[in-house]
């Protein structure tokens, strides 16, 4: 395999990888909607939670407790939610109540439905189908909580079963041989799909690694350091993100550390806008390390909001906990895994700088629309826009570097030829 066979395969996978991992660039919406389940002798009792903004973003009703817009959300629900048996068969889906209220954090639309199955079918076996806003706002999930189950058999304590988003709206509710074991699978994946969902968090760590394998020089990313410093330098702004977003996930988890979520939303958006202009100019080369962990204590607060928010209990929490933590580390394990070699072998070209700054603005402009959204209340609407508008750029961005490193490469083979007849 020559030379430049290499570098095109090297730069091809990374391709892929970013717009496996980046697209689409949103970032993850904390909360989110939440069903919590009741497991009865009967029936299934669901208590709903569906963050007030993007209701309205998703379906432009309006929010209110009259009678008109409670109708719209009830109808609404009722459309989106669905249950069946295992075989196929479904089951009744009926709204009981709906309000619009403000109990903890940003308002919410609270909702409980009865799901009761047909005749026959056992109420601790279903299969639930959930479209509610999910299905307008791709970045959007619902996470599924068993929160008590009356017949005893998953135990006093709440169990996490698994979140659904857009393209994957069917989930499967069986708790007749729950097990520890399945808990612990379920956090796990919530953790990886918590983690690819949470664009911020992943545009914030690959801002800081972008300028891993270069040297600053008079205010600028100058030089290329060997691969044993850029190696070095990679593995400590990951380990030092996960240790700082570890300590925050236990505090919060086991010890109940809490601060406002809007705080927390705003300062991720600042690390991401941090890490990205210094990926362009260096801010504060060779410490990159140190700024990871700092802000990772602020990612693992947003991290902690799905578990801590759970009541999972005394016994419950550290197992899921190990889960969540677990998934996360492997997103970011394979991040490092592809994105290192890659990166290494790129550096040396001279495309690499348009490849680093034109990925950096993109983080930047991110950025800002997710700190415009969360601290100054900028409509949902404009910033999804602007977020479609970040993708089609990352992707074109992507597509010309791609060109551009493959054209040189091409034409450094092309002169060689040249040359050896």
């Amino acid at each position: 395999m020559t030379r430049f066979t290499r570098i095109t395969l090297a730069w091809f996978i990374y391709f892929a990888t970013l717009l496996a991992l980046v697209s689409p660039a949103a970032a993850h919406l904390t909360p989110n909607s939440e069903i919590g389940l009741t497991i009865g002798a009967k029936d299934v009792r669901a208590e709903i939670i569906i963050p007030q903004s993007e209701y309205m973003v998703a379906t432009s009703h309006s929010a209110g407790n009259d009678r008109q817009s409670l109708s719209r959300a009830k109808a609404y629900i009722e459309d989106r939610f669905k249950a069946f048996t295992p075989q196929g068969t479904p089951w009744s889906v009926q709204v009981d109540f709906v309000e619009f209220a403000q109990r903890a954090g940003p308002p919410d639309l609270h909702a409980v439905a009865v799901l009761t199955p047909p005749s026959g079918a056992s109420p601790r076996n279903l299969v639930a189908e959930w479209h509610a806003v999910v299905d307008e706002l791709p970045s959007h999930f619902a996470l599924f909580v068993i929160r008590r189950d009356i017949a005893g058999v998953s135990g006093a304590e709440p169990q996490i079963v698994g979140a659904v988003r857009s393209g994957g709206a069917r989930i499967v509710i069986d708790v007749g041989d729950a097990s520890k074991w399945r808990e612990f699978r379920n956090t796990v994946k919530l953790g990886i799909d918590h983690i690819i969902g949470g664009y911020d968090h992943l545009m914030f760590l690959l801002a800081l690694l972008l300028p891993a394998p270069l040297a600053a020089r008079a205010g600028r990313w100058a030089t290329v350091c060997d691969w044993r410093s850029s190696v070095r330098r990679i593995v400590s702004v990951v380990t030092a993100f996960t240790i700082g977003h570890s300590l925050t996930l236990i505090g919060a988890t086991i010890g109940g550390w809490s601060l406002p979520v809007q705080p927390v939303e705003i300062a991720i958006s600042v690390s991401v806008l941090i890490s990205a202009a210094h990926a362009v100019r260096p801010i504060f080369p060779g410490y990159e390390a140190v700024v990871a962990g700092i802000f990772g204590l602020i990612h693992g607060l947003a991290f902690a909001t799905l578990i801590a928010g759970l009541d999972l209990g005394g016994t419950a929490a550290p197992l899921a906990l190990l889960g969540f933590s677990l998934g996360i580390e492997l997103v970011q394990l394979a991040i490092v895994l592809i994105g290192m070699p890659t990166l290494l072998l790129l550096a040396p070209y001279p495309s690499y700088r348009q490849i680093r700054i034109g990925l950096a603005v993109v983080g930047m402009a991110a950025a800002v629309a997710w700190l415009l959204e969360r601290a100054f209340g900028i409509g949902s609407v404009f910033v999804a826009l602007l977020e479609n508008t970040i993708i089609a750029v990352a992707i074109a961005v992507v597509i010309m570097s791609f060109l551009i490193v493959a054209n040189q490469l091409f034409w450094r083979q092309f002169s060689r030829l040249g040359s050896a007849t």
